[in-house]
């Protein structure tokens, strides 16, 4: 699959749409990134510590969404393809390795491998497609990548204050220009009809990043365990946290399948333009969640604070609230019931702030397993119907 033609290298819609190993393999480097995310958070629960998690949450992700772009428009088993997958590897693997000390001594290195990632998949890309007519897409990517570049190399290099407001800035301008299609004066945007051309491959791949996201939650519980050494009240939180991981797993594939279907068939779109900001939402709960087992686990009958609280059930609200969001973009469908329970994980944080972690992560699992029941009965009910 060497020295293909360019139009060798746009995938078809109608392929097979399996990863590839290389795709999954691309992913564990991620879940390296957000387990080290999930690390932080916990050590740091200010708000300036928050504000460098999201920060780097948001850079992890996107690297990621883009990534799965390419890999649905163009064909992974290429070896161009692959190599833009390759870099990708290489990219976040130091990026997760920076992530502890981004915005101390290695903020370079983290905004260095960022834009690295995106220019490499840009010039390899560019290259390839020379008179193609994809190649003005991966030009209008290039140059807004290219121009918020600057602004990572420059927070890089400067103390963290400045650093922080420059990244964020980053950020702002690549998740403002996405929505509006790359606009870049003289070449235009991405043509809309070009958002039409997603196949199963992409639902695909948004439903292995939220399950393997899941299992960070399982991992970290098990890891933490272990240091940290059985007692009761640990092995009660671990027994919870597994349980919430198992219901975060049912709660997401709820009416999965009709989902990827809608996006592939009817709306796909909007699918391919919403999913990158609705599923970090997804991803910011569980890695909230995990931070917060993580406190639980460490000093299960210490005095709870509110931090603790809203990250162990204010993770599971993010994720739901995620869920929500995309299955109503969608389908149309607002489920009643899922408010519902929405409503009642805010009304139950103060009076949370009352008990022992232990018992929150007990009940932030009794919450999970409420909304897995509904959802089982309105299942039911809609096939009465």
């Amino acid at each position: 699959m060497t020295g293909a033609r360019p139009s060798e290298l746009i995938r078809d819609p109608r392929s097979s749409n399996r990863s590839t190993l290389l795709e999954l393999l691309l992913d564990v480097f991620y879940i390296a990134a957000f387990a080290q995310l999930s690390t932080q958070l916990a050590r740091d629960l200010s708000w300036r510590g928050l504000a460098n998690t999201v920060i780097l949450l948001l850079a992890a992700w996107w690297t990621w969404s883009i990534i799965a772009i390419a890999t649905d428009f163009f064909d992974p088993r290429e070896r161009v393809i692959q190599r833009v997958i390759a870099t990708g590897m290489l990219g976040v693997g130091l990026m997760a390795a920076a992530i502890p000390s981004a915005f101390a001594e290695h903020g370079l290195l983290f905004a260095g491998a960022y834009v690295g990632i995106h220019l490499a998949r840009g010039l390899i890309l560019v290259r390839a497609l020379r008179g193609h007519f994809a190649q003005l897409r991966v030009k209008l990517f290039l140059f807004w990548f290219a121009f918020s570049g600057l602004l990572w190399l420059a927070g890089g290099l400067t103390d963290p204050e400045l650093r922080r407001a420059l990244w964020a800035a980053a950020l702002v301008v690549e998740y403002v220009v996405a929505a509006l299609r790359f606009p870049a004066p003289g070449l235009g945007r991405v043509p809309l009809e070009q958002y039409d051309r997603l196949s199963p491959h992409f639902g695909e791949r948004y439903q292995q990043i939220a399950i393997l996201v899941i299992g960070d939650l399982v991992l970290a519980s098990t890891l933490n365990l272990s240091i940290l050494g059985f007692t009761t009240a640990r092995v009660v939180i671990f027994l919870a946290a597994i349980a919430a991981a198992f219901l975060l797993w049912q709660i997401y594939v709820f009416r999965a399948e009709l989902l990827v279907e809608k996006s592939v068939r009817r709306h796909p779109r909007r699918a391919v333009r919403l999913a990158p900001y609705v599923y970090v939402v997804l991803v910011a709960g569980v890695i909230a969640t995990t931070a917060g087992v993580d406190l639980a686990l460490a000093e299960p009958f210490a005095s709870t604070h509110g931090g603790l609280v809203a990250l162990v059930v204010g993770g599971s609200f993010l994720f739901l609230l995620g869920r929500v969001i995309f299955e109503y973009e969608l389908l149309g469908r607002l489920s009643r019931s899922r408010i519902g329970w929405l409503a009642l994980m805010i009304a139950v944080l103060p009076a949370l702030k009352l008990l022992a972690p232990v018992f929150v992560v007990i009940i932030n699992a009794g919450i999970l397993f409420g909304v897995t029941r509904t959802d089982a009965w309105r299942g039911r009910r809609n096939a009465a119907a």
